[in-house]
């Protein structure tokens, strides 16, 4: 029909262009055919340069001139009814009634057009316009759709008009990708513009859905070059660059800085959220949209999910394992900002940074001490934790004395009852039971053993190095001992200057307690955040302790000390009211001797007077956050503390399965050890209780206390070793877990 619609023309004497309309189905077919019947394509692109309108007028002027200049009289022009549909229904309908009436004289000229049916259905109200002039395929549809892309946007696309134009003429359908500065706001077919790299990567990758947001102009146009250079795939750019793969490791060393490479690292995570296995990275990643947001927010995002919400043991695990190498200025901000709600905040908190570590106790110093700390900060709940003393008949009085003590200086108050003991001790001086530090390391063994003095080291810490010790492997032997008065390192350092073997002296602790060097003052602080510097400097120094031995540097590492401290007596702020004829020294807990004088607190030794309780002579400065030089238990008690390998086979067992309760002689077991062990003894809920051997392998132990049928759990010890824990299964003489003597208590 067509062809012979051509056909028609070619006879007929019309004098004016004749309008072809055809569909993306046909055209191809009609261009051939028309090119058997001897005419030559007119191209618009022809009438085109690089990325500039096509000059229509220059293309009419051909035409109207095709009789006189032109060689061939059959014409066909193409690519004219795609560019009028993108230049919109006013260019369109315009430039088709000029070409309706134009006078072509002789020549015969073909419009094989696209994309214009309706418009040119428009043109049929003029009756002359009949089919004589016009032939309209039955099946028009054109799938033509333009994306236009920015020049500055790296994408593989034809570049400018008179490329597009060219593509066209040839029959191309479906989106045509253009790199053009041209806009076509009025086009009839539908356009889609490419402005920059977002949108570039966006029609590149169909099913990307991250939000502009997520980058910069800047990085999205990175991105985009390397998709270019990638194919377009993304997971080839993110193995490139090492994101294909445990995407959750070494979190901090990616995320951190703003360069390119952190950001896709961002980019990696938000494509590959549902491939993660750290719940709460998917958690704050579906919440950021931002990358200069990332890094904060998983810090911060934590401070929102309550403790009481079924995901937060797990959100917490998780989120301590990414920022455990976030420094500490990151930490600081997120610190204050959990600040928010006291309630929860201290569950927010981790013990992976310092800064992290003194929140804890500033917060525990004000709301009290709770069960989460054991894993919030274990190292505070190990220091908490009661260390039973065994140094002879003193063991129960030291035991619940710095039991108290540590709970008093963590909350950072002072009970009256334990300031009454204090001042009773202060008359009673129990601490002069104690044998001297000297006399205990004069019968120490030197051989190969490696002095360590950790100035200021007082007993209060010794459940924490029992844990710290327990930690590494290592073998524990604990002497307790006093310091020589007043409790100043120039009176105490006698035992360091006469050892002959290796030595080495540690400030750090004394340094912390009362030193300006220690970065710490109770006038710009009054809370106890110096334990957290305390607690690492100890941690340091088992760590160095357990280094040493296991390099065989030494079999014994000894750590001994010149005094304790005390923070109870900083919180007292108690000054004597009594004029001294001598100035106070190290905070006025000790001064040069004077007489007369009547001071039932102070004791006399080594030509000062020292205080035994928590008071202070005039004329020496307040202590930093803790003071020594007087006689209070915390200052004179020390510890004499010697690790060694430890045989890590021996284990011990309960030789009875069930043990039998009588209520007025309590419980007896029996245990087994796979060595022969010395000093075998069993904590059972604070006291320890002496095990007598039975052969080389058993121990028998009488525990009284327990005079109630039911489990109970004890720790063994071989001297200060922990051996391990027993479960004690105990039952009435019925063979009854419940017997009926339990009602009488």
């Amino acid at each position: 029909m067509l062809i012979q619609a051509v056909k028609n023309y070619l006879s007929s004497p019309v004098t004016t262009p004749y309008f072809l309309v055809v569909g993306d189905e046909k055209y191809k077919d009609i261009k051939g055919k028309l090119l058997e019947l001897g005419f030559d394509f007119v191209k618009l692109s022809d009438h085109c340069s690089d990325d500039r309108l096509p000059d229509i007028d220059g293309l009419l002027e051909r035409l109207k001139t095709a009789d006189v200049n032109g060689s061939n009289k059959r014409l066909v022009v193409i690519g004219l009814g795609e560019y009028l549909a993108l230049s919109g229904s006013i260019v369109t309908t315009n430039i088709l009634l000029q070409l309706k009436d134009l006078n072509i004289g002789s020549t015969k000229v073909i419009l094989l057009l696209r994309g214009v049916a309706t418009q040119i259905k428009d043109l049929q109200r003029d009756p002359r316009f009949d089919s004589r002039r016009l032939c309209i395929h039955e099946k028009v549809d054109c799938d033509l759709s333009f994306t236009l892309a920015d020049p500055s946007v790296d994408l593989p696309t034809s570049l400018g008009i008179k490329t597009l134009l060219l593509e066209l003429e040839s029959g191309l359908s479906g989106n045509v990708v253009v790199s053009t500065t041209l806009n076509f706001d009025n086009a009839l077919f539908n356009v889609h513009k490419i402005t920059d790299a977002y949108e570039g990567i966006k029609f590149s990758m169909p099913g990307f859905s991250l939000l502009r947001s997520c980058g910069s102009d800047e990085q999205w146009a990175e991105l985009l070059m390397e998709l270019m250079r990638n194919e377009g795939s993304l997971d080839a750019v993110l193995e490139k660059n090492g994101f294909d793969s445990m995407l959750e490791s070494n979190f901090y060393v990616k995320v951190a800085g703003l360069e390119y490479r952190n950001w896709l690292y961002f980019i990696a995570l938000k494509s590959k959220s549902d491939t993660l296995s750290n719940s709460y990275l998917r958690f704050v990643l579906d919440t950021t949209d931002r990358f200069e947001d990332f890094k904060m927010n998983v810090l911060n995002a934590i401070i929102n999910v309550s403790h009481n919400d079924k995901q937060f043991c797990t959100f917490y695990a998780e989120r301590k394992t990414l920022v455990e190498k976030f420094p500490e200025p990151d930490v600081a901000d997120f610190v204050v900002n959990n600040r928010k709600d006291p309630s929860e905040s201290i569950f927010k908190l981790t013990d992976g940074t310092k800064t992290e570590r003194e929140e804890v106790i500033a917060w525990v110093s004000q709301h009290g001490i709770i069960p989460q700390i054991s894993y919030i900060y274990p190292a505070l709940a190990a220091y908490l934790r009661e260390y039973v003393f065994n140094c002879g008949d003193l063991s129960n009085l030291l035991t619940e004395y710095f039991e108290a003590y540590k709970r008093q200086k963590v909350l950072n108050m002072l009970e009256d009852d334990f300031i009454d003991k204090v001042e009773s001790f202060a008359k009673s001086r129990n601490y002069n039971r104690l044998p001297t530090r000297n006399e205990i390391i004069e019968g120490l063994s030197k051989d190969d053993t490696y002095l360590y003095w950790l100035d200021a080291l007082g007993v209060e810490y010794m459940a924490f190095i029992l844990e710290l010790v327990r930690q590494r492997g290592l073998s524990i032997s604990i002497n307790i001992a006093r310091a020589e008065l007043p409790t100043i390192t120039s009176i105490n350092h006698d035992f360091y200057d006469a050892w002959r073997g290796r030595k080495r002296k540690n400030d750090k602790l004394d340094d912390t307690k009362h030193s300006d060097d220690g970065g710490y003052n109770f006038e710009n602080n009054i809370l106890p955040i110096h334990l957290a510097k305390e607690l690492s400097i100890i941690e340091e120094v088992i760590y160095e302790a357990a280094t040493e031995l296991g390099m065989r540097k030494c079999k014994r590492f000894l750590i001994a000390s010149d005094h304790g401290a005390s923070r109870l007596a900083v919180l007292r702020r108690k000054e004597e009211r009594y004029e001294t004829d001598t100035k106070g020294e190290h905070s006025g807990r000790c001064c040069k001797s004077f007489e007369p004088y009547d001071l039932p607190f102070a004791a006399e030794e080594n030509g000062y007077l020292v205080l035994a309780d928590y008071g202070r002579f005039k004329g020496s400065r307040a202590a930093n956050v803790e003071v020594h030089g007087g006689a209070s238990l915390e200052e004179v008690v020390v510890p004499i503390i010697e690790l060694t390998l430890k045989d890590k086979d021996i284990t011990v067992e309960m030789v009875e399965e069930f043990v039998t309760v009588d209520f007025r002689t309590g419980a007896e077991v029996t245990l087994f050890f796979n060595s022969p062990l010395k000093n075998v003894s069993v904590i059972l809920n604070g006291k320890r209780y002496s095990a007598s051997p039975l052969d080389s392998n058993h121990h028998n132990v009488v525990l009284p206390d327990i005079k109630r049928a039911g489990d109970y759990r004890a720790d063994v010890y071989a001297g200060d070793d922990l051996i391990g824990e027993i479960h004690i299964k105990a039952q009435g003489k019925s063979g009854k877990v419940n017997d009926a003597f339990d009602d009488l208590f």
